[in-house]
């Protein structure tokens, strides 16, 4: 039946190899395709199709300015063309969907590609897909984390970008298909990294973190409890830090809520989350245990941590 339809994946969900093996079909068939792609995907040569897993097939590429109708005419009069199957629809213009759109009421247009951009925004051709096909199928695939894959996440030296140009071709040693949890994970990894690199060289042989006193004042009532006055740069730290924070880290460390345990802890093998859990736990110990940031900041211990997460993130 001639419908336009719009089957979209995160990277990696094999886009390029179904719309491959769909075009076999119907060529062992005996049916006549034309097997389009945008020249903007320079990952294989202007006039071929290629998936992850090897498969190739020749196309005709297509720049922004061109008319897929014309395309489409001068084909039909090589040979009478059945099926139109588009690759990496997203890089089309709205005008060219629309053009897509007007052969599918000949013959069937099945468009493959992604629906939205490393930031999480939709394409262009993605856009007008979504609001003019007849027939809209998701093309599933897993995150690392062993969950639905719906973003696409570019990387640079090992941290997720949001900011930059929409276009930027590349594989997998440049995006990765992540979940949301994932991805915001990510996203935190990457300001963490920033606000890493400054502490580090704060915390970096400081002698003292701040002052004790023994009197405070809650709603203009002075509680005598003793209490550190911290420097600026401490309290940035722990309010910076207060973003990334979990709502039962010790339950995640397994650790007894003492000084004496927070220093012996190893750094071997500690991951990014488990170091955030740990900032985390020291931070919410020291309502009960004032003091204890001062401590570990002036022996080394908070530094030390720091490096790790930063060597979890590299």
């Amino acid at each position: 039946m001639a419908k336009l339809y719009y089957k979209f994946g995160a990277m990696g969900s094999s886009k390029t190899a179904s719309a491959l093996m769909c075009r076999f079909n119907y060529i062992q068939k005996g049916i006549n395709v034309l097997l389009l792609k945008s020249k903007l995907d320079t990952r294989s040569k202007e006039n071929e199709v290629e998936s992850r897993i090897g498969l190739t097939a020749p196309c005709i590429s297509f720049a922004e300015n061109e008319s897929i109708t014309e395309l489409y005419e001068k084909a039909n009069e090589e040979e009478k063309i059945k099926v139109v199957i588009v690759d990496e629809c997203q890089f089309c213009t709205k005008k060219q969907i629309e053009q897509l759109r007007e052969i599918a009421e000949e013959i069937p247009v099945l468009c493959y590609g992604l629906k939205t951009n490393f930031k999480g925004e939709l394409f262009e051709g993605s856009k007008r897909l979504l609001e003019i096909a007849d027939s809209i199928q998701e093309i599933k695939s897993v995150c690392e984390c062993g969950k639905k894959a719906i973003m696409n996440g570019r990387f640079v030296k090992g941290l997720l970008v949001t900011d930059g140009n929409e276009l930027e071709i590349g594989g997998d040693e440049k995006y990765r298909s992540l979940c949301w949890s994932c991805y915001k994970k990510e996203q935190n990894k990457a300001i963490v990294y920033e606000k890493i690199l400054k502490y580090l060289k704060i915390f970096d042989n400081m002698d003292n973190a701040g002052e004790w006193s023994g009197d405070t004042a809650i709603d203009n009532i002075i509680i005598h409890t003793p209490h550190v006055i911290y420097d600026e740069e401490v309290n940035n730290f722990i309010n910076d830090f207060k973003s990334f924070q979990t709502k039962s880290p010790q339950k995640v460390l397994l650790i007894d809520d003492n000084i004496a345990t927070l220093r012996k802890i190893s750094m071997k093998d500690k991951d990014f989350d488990y170091m955030m859990n740990l900032i985390s736990f020291t931070l919410k110990l020291e309502k009960s245990k004032p003091g204890l940031l001062k401590t570990l900041i002036e022996e080394g211990t908070i530094t030390k941590w720091l490096k790790q997460i930063k060597k979890c993130v590299n």
